[in-house]
């Protein structure tokens, strides 16, 4: 081992330090073993060079035993040429391990062809001469070497080589490999071997593996260490792919849904746990240390699963269901009698071949059913299996054991599969013709297997159509692309789709997708066989079809585009006319003008998008105008003076949400009490703000500040009484309400009543309950209540001493999934009234004096903003908020005759000086804080001044655009600077 060689793992990595020296051009390659496999994670390596860069990076799949080996990765070039010391990084999941290596600056000779086959026949010669003395040799080999000895194909000499070494292998093979593959080598031939005997792999494809492995040991006997690692890589890519790991099909238990577990358990009624089992669980249940015992818990539900369904299932009383039957009953009485958890889990196998056995009696019954009905549909089918049923169930006559069953299992699966078929293949036909989901050459096929089970003459015969029918499944699974890239190929093309506004494609693309979920639930489940069949047929469907969409979507032409802008064009002169017509009739109602002004403007608009070939932005925005007509116009008919400044969208909704502030004051002046009063000044100014944004059209926020109000009105006007504790919850699944609580009793001797009264925002009684508690005062209560949205007070009254809470019922939202995105212009106007806002809040919180000192300045450019928010005029609103902006930097800056700062921004960097008067002439530390025009403090800047006070700083600060205040706090004073950055 080199003497510089360094190495550093995880205790779940661990890395073969195969590291050292390296000589420019050289391969280096990583082998490790991992302590835990996790299905779902890759192994990432990430080489770096002496400068810091990414020389190499590679992820790659562990095999199922933790082992992985990197692909060979040259030490040449620009990057990864460099000499000097490189790091080897390996993560999986959380852990890491590292290590590294170092080139020196000397450059590798290569070897020439001619030298490796010198190498090759020497080593070849010294196996035979090595074989020769431990034992007899075959003369083919001895006559093949004669021939190959003036060759000049390595790999005729390499597959003597192979041959030879698998044949009369000898320990001494590998040991003399480089102690840097030697570890990885004999892995790969203990894992293929192990892969064997746990029937994972068969004994032709093992071969085949041994025989790649013999060749990285011929490789690397002649030195030709890259062919070796590469070789490596690839064979241990081979065995990842024979046995990969699977992600357990369980999904794992929360602490919580373990501990329901554990209760269910514990109460589970005529259980075969006794009471002693029933109380070990109950102490982890208790200890909290459910997680401890996940696996024990998982094979209990497996155990107590299977034990219901052999109660169940094993009702007849022939021989085999009373074998069945009677060992079950035997140990089902010994698992009565086992007094702990372990106990009673070691008898798990002998239940899963009673369950197993169970499974394959109810197969058996329903083969047995087939054919023995009279159905003329099932006679030719019922005679071909009828001479095999009767072989078996001679055999199982003489059945001693439920194992003699089992041994029976891959018959009685033949029967089934047999008598199953013909509706599989039938249902699948059907279902590809009704839903026009497969191609005329499938369904012929299909329709040929099932033509060919009708005409069968034997059982083998159908059994053979059984495995061409599921390679015609599989074979359509391979054609097809993987889920995740279905599902991205669909998405782009809907949205391919949607601008060009083609409907037709569009419900093509969102049938397919919905089928490519289905299949992904699928996936995760454990579906029928006809389900698989039947989502296959989909698949391949749908996975053609992808391209014929493509297809005519690319091809769209100028034709096209004139049929589908025509269809727009038409929907928008037809709200025209309607407009028109509507002025006719309704142009002195109170600002209809003003609506249909908007409307027409907003047409136009939409027809310039058709102009510049936005089709799908044009058609959405003819779609919007024509609800936002008809909901406008319903309006006008319903109540035509109901509004002083007339109607619009959004001046419906501010009736709406003023209706609903106005309610929850009402509901607060009825309910009001002495506890309130400390409050009322909060609430007064969370109403004030709503009804702000309400005005300015801000809906997103003005419904957050309406959920606010309400909760602030459940938590604060409750009037709690200090003799009644009690909760409320409302379900809206079940849509009960819930109620738990307790009374402050002096005696606990009887039981007394309660008194619960609930009243709705109006103060109207909406209904009563009477109930009673228990002897200690604690009570429990559920009751159907209002579930209609609302705040409703529940009163409730033992003796004298009542209380009250408030309970909130929701609104359902009425935004959905299939809900258009908000405007741009809404979208617009949104963030400048949060602009606003915060500017607002600025001035109120930086500069109060300066705005007093400047009020009728400030208040007209105030109401200049409000008013264009009101009206959606964000052209002006921004105009008028950079004007605001400007005055908050000219007019609110706090100065001092003893102190005095100045900042700004410039190109980047920020500016800051000033001076503070001083009774004592030394340097000190001062601070400036910046905050930003939320309110909020961004940064603090510390600076130190001369001894007269003065100081001067810049600094290199990103701050985005917006308008900043400096405060400088010095004892009792404090002074400010406004800046903006654009």
């Amino acid at each position: 081992m080199p003497t510089n060689a360094f190495s550093q793992s995880s205790s779940r990595i661990i890395l073969l330090d195969t590291f050292g020296d390296y000589k420019k051009g050289e391969n280096v390659f990583v082998f490790g073993e991992l302590a835990q496999v996790s299905p779902d994670l890759y192994v990432v390596t990430q080489i770096i060079n002496p400068n810091g860069d990414l020389c190499q990076i590679q992820q790659l799949k562990p095999l199922s035993n933790g082992n992985f080996v990197t692909d060979p990765i040259p030490l040449t070039g620009k990057i990864c040429g460099l000499t000097g010391k490189y790091d080897v990084r390996i993560f999986y999941g959380d852990y890491t391990a590292s290590s590294s290596f170092t080139v020196k600056n000397e450059k590798l000779q290569e070897k020439s062809g001619k030298d490796y086959l010198g190498s090759a026949v020497s080593l070849i010669e010294s196996k035979i001469s090595s074989v020769k003395k431990s034992s007899t040799i075959s003369s083919d080999y001895e006559a093949r070497f004669s021939e190959l000895q003036t060759t000049t194909d390595l790999s005729k000499l390499k597959d003597l080589y192979v041959d030879l070494f698998l044949e009369y292998s000898a320990e001494a093979d590998i040991l003399d490999l480089d102690y840097r593959i030697r570890p990885a080598v004999e892995t790969a031939f203990a894992t293929t071997k192990s892969l064997v005997t746990e029937s994972k792999l068969d004994v032709d494809e093992a071969k085949k593996i041994d025989r790649q492995t013999a060749g990285i040991v011929f490789y690397s006997g002649i030195g030709d260490d890259k062919s070796a690692i590469k070789e490596l890589s690839d064979i241990y890519v081979s065995i990842t792919n024979v046995d990969p790991q699977k992600a357990p099909q369980e999904k794992q238990l929360s602490y919580s849904e373990l501990n329901q577990l554990l209760l269910n358990l514990m109460t589970k009624s005529q259980s075969i746990m006794n009471r002693l089992v029933k109380e070990e669980i109950g102490f982890i249940f208790a200890r909290g240390t459910g997680p401890v015992y996940t696996e024990e818990l998982n094979d209990l539900v497996n155990l107590l699963t299977e034990a219901r369904l052999l109660d169940g299932t094993l009702k007849k009383d022939d021989n085999l269901s009373r074998l069945v039957r009677t060992e079950w009953s035997q140990l089902r009485e010994s698992l009565l009698g086992k007094e702990t958890l372990a106990k009673f889990l070691e008898t798990k196998p002998k239940v899963d071949k009673l369950h197993e056995a169970a499974l394959l009696l109810r197969h058996l019954d329903k083969v047995d059913r087939f054919v023995s009905s009279n159905s003329t549909d099932n006679s030719e089918l019922a005679i071909l299996i009828q001479p095999r049923l009767d072989s078996l169930m001679s055999k199982l006559s003489s059945a001693t054991s439920p194992q003699d069953i089992i041994d029976s299992q891959q018959e009685i699966i033949d029967m089934k599969n047999v008598i199953e078929i013909s509706s599989r293949i039938s249902s699948t036909i059907t279902f590809a013709k009704n839903n026009n989901s497969g191609n005329e050459s499938m369904i012929d096929s299909f329709q040929i297997l099932l033509d060919k089970v009708k005409d069968a003459q034997t059982l083998n015969e159908i059994l053979d159509i059984v495995s061409d029918y599921e390679a015609s499944i599989n074979d359509l699974r391979e054609k097809r692309s993987p889920l995740s890239v279905l599902k991205f190929d669909y998405e782009k093309l809907r949205s391919k789709a949607e601008l060009q506004s083609d409907y037709e494609s569009l419900n093509t693309i969102t049938n397919a997708l919905k089928v490519i979920e289905t299949a992904i639930e699928i996936e995760k489940g454990n579906p029928t066989i006809n389900k698989i069949d039947k989502i296959e047929v989909l698949l391949n469907y749908y996975s053609t079809q992808g391209s014929i969409i493509r297809a005519k979507l690319d091809s769209y032409t100028k034709d096209a585009y004139k049929i589908r802008a025509s269809e727009i064009l038409q929907r928008a002169k037809s709200i025209e006319n309607l407009i028109l017509l509507g002025e006719r009739h309704n142009k002195f109602l109170p600002g209809y003008l003003d609506f249909t002004d908007s409307m027409k403007i907003r047409l136009d608009e939409a027809r310039d998008l058709v102009v510049k070939k936005d089709l799908d932005s044009a058609d959405n925005q003819v779609r919007a105008l024509f609800d936002e007509w008809r909901e406008v116009s319903e309006k006008y008919s319903e109540d035509p003076f109901g509004s002083e400044e007339g109607y619009s969208l959004d001046e419906i909704k501010r009736i709406e949400y003023r209706k609903k502030l106005e309610q929850i004051s009402g509901f607060v002046n009825t309910f009001y009490n002495a506890g309130f009063d400390s409050h009322s000044q909060e609430f007064l100014t969370l109403t004030e703000d709503a009804y702000e944004l309400v005005d300015y059209g801000n809906w997103d926020d003005a419904e957050k500040k309406l959920q606010e109000i309400r909760n602030f009105v459940s938590d604060e006007l409750e009037d709690n009484h200090k003799k009644i504790l009690f909760d409320i919850s409302y379900n809206p699944e079940s849509q009960i309400w819930v109620m738990n609580g307790a009374v402050d009793k002096e005696l606990f001797d009887r039981r007394e009543n309660l008194y619960l009264t609930v009243y709705d925002m109006q103060g109207s009684q909406h209904s009563t309950l009477k109930f009673s508690d228990t002897k200690d005062g604690d009570f429990y209560t559920q009751w159907f209540a209002p579930t209609e949205p609302g705040l409703y007070v529940v009163k409730l009254q033992w003796r004298n001493a009542i209380g009250s809470q408030i309970i909130d019922i929701a609104e359902k939202p009425t935004i959905t999934a299939k809900t258009p995105p908000p405007s741009k212009g809404y979208t617009q106007n949104v963030d400048l009234a949060r602009q606003f806002e915060d500017l607002q809040n600025f001035i109120e919180t930086f500069g109060k004096t300066g705005y007093n000192a400047n009020k009728e300045k400030f208040d007209g450019v105030i109401s200049d903003i409000k008013n264009s928010l009101h009206d959606r005029d964000t052209s002006s609103a921004k105009s008028k908020i950079s004007e605001l902006q400007s005055m908050i930097e000219r007019y609110l800056p706090s100065r001092s005759k003893i102190g005095i700062l100045d900042a700004y921004v410039d190109d980047g960097k920020l500016y800051l000086s000033g001076a503070i008067y001083k009774t004592v002439a030394f340097p000190e530390d001062i601070y400036v804080d910046i905050f930003d025009q939320s309110g909020e403090r961004i940064d603090e800047i510390p600076l130190k001044d001369n001894a007269s006070g003065h100081f001067n700083q810049v600094l290199s600060k990103s701050y985005g655009p917006g308008v900043y205040v400096a405060q400088l706090e010095y004892h009792d004073l404090i002074v400010s600077d406004f800046f903006r950055i654009e």
